[in-house]
């Protein structure tokens, strides 16, 4: 077993209150990878492949690619 030492710069800050967390952003994309239990609307990150999913995430049936972006929902009318 090898020791790791850490250290810490002193003149290092916390992030201030005017920075919004990532979930607060519009911007900000819900990714999940294959294999997690969800339910919604998804698009694989490498090729786009859209799928509407209720079980474990699989890898993109296009490109075999293992990260999903979560779409909301959308409704045609």
């Amino acid at each position: 077993m090898q020791e790791v030492g850490v250290e810490v710069e002193e003149t290092a800050q916390a992030p201030t209150a005017d920075v919004p967390a990532p979930f607060d952003d519009p911007e900000f994309v819900d990714f999940a990878v294959a294999g997690t239990n969800v339910s919604g609307e998804f698009r694989c990150a490498d090729c786009w492949y859209g799928a509407v999913v209720r079980r474990a995430l699989p890898p993109c049936p296009m490109c075999g690619g293992t990260i999903w972006e979560r779409r909301e929902p959308h409704f045609v009318g």
